[in-house]
């Protein structure tokens, strides 16, 4: 389901859920959750104290239940027919509003490079060290997998678990700095993310510590760090990619392209080493 900031495109198909709810809050905070995505259409029905012999059904749209009084003896269950949104897209490079930041975040056409980079399957675990946000490991995610965040402002941890709750997603967060906490991080990695805070003593420390095959994606804004990956680079080979894009953006009463800051990424496996 999309962000509602994004302007929804008529569904002509529609999809039937049932919830078993903890109580009448629950299903009013679900009808609430489908208005706010945009599903407010959707056609609800309430039961309270299902199965029992005093049994009640409501119904209405999911925006009318989520106005009015509810009121609901458990057991209680909810079923609903989503009409009216959006289901989410399917690929990575999902729009940045999707995600709750502060504008750390790894932004849409660089995201879906990265996650191509760090070729996510299911099942597999990614660690993202300086996740900001938490859109990589989530889409991460999203694509069948699961991850752990490390992040060291709180405010970003509150973002990352704020994000996480809205994508329902198998993501642990952690917050402290990446080389201080490295050695207690579980489960162990196939793909490591580096986004900030990457240097030649995160690279010896992972790979003394990461002995089953793994892969390395790191990007760098700075021109440290991208001297850094190319003295890797140059030294364990891999692949280096730099990017750089614009976007069009007013500029008076006319468009005008407006370029982000040149990224160099580099991607890396241990089993190439």
């Amino acid at each position: 389901m999309r962000s509602r900031s994004r302007r929804s495109l008529p569904c002509s198909l529609s999809e039937k859920f049932i919830c078993l709810l903890r109580d009448a809050a629950a299903a009013h905070s679900l009808a609430t959750w489908l208005s706010a995505e945009g599903w407010g259409d959707s056609r609800m029905w309430l039961v309270s104290q299902a199965g029992g012999a005093e049994c009640e059904i409501r119904s209405g749209t999911a925006k009318a239940l989520s106005v009015s009084s509810t009121t609901a003896s458990a057991p209680v269950a909810a079923a609903f027919e989503a009409l009216g949104g959006d289901g989410w897209v399917r690929v990575a490079g999902r729009s940045t509003d999707a995600f709750v930041h502060d504008g750390q975040i790894t932004k849409s056409p660089v995201r879906a490079l990265t996650l191509a980079a760090l070729a996510p399957r299911r099942g597999e675990c990614l660690w993202d060290l300086g996740a900001g946000s938490g859109s990589v490991s989530i889409e991460w995610c999203l694509a069948g997998g699961r991850a752990v965040c490390v992040e060291r402002k709180a405010e970003r941890v509150a973002h990352i678990a704020q994000n996480a709750r809205r994508y329902a997603v198998n993501l642990q967060i952690v917050h402290g700095d990446s080389r201080m906490c490295l050695h207690d991080l579980e489960p162990r990695p196939q793909a490591v993310f580096v986004g900030g805070g990457f240097d030649k003593t995160l690279f010896e420390d992972l790979r003394a510590m990461l002995h089953e095959p793994w892969r390395l994606v790191v990007s760098a804004v700075t021109l440290e760090t991208q001297a850094l990956l190319m003295q890797l680079h140059c030294a364990h080979g891999g692949q280096l990619l730099h990017l750089q894009y614009s976007e069009a953006e007013p500029l008076g009463s006319m468009p005008a392209w407006k370029p982000a800051r040149p990224l160099l990424q580099w991607m890396w496996s241990a089993e190439t080493s």
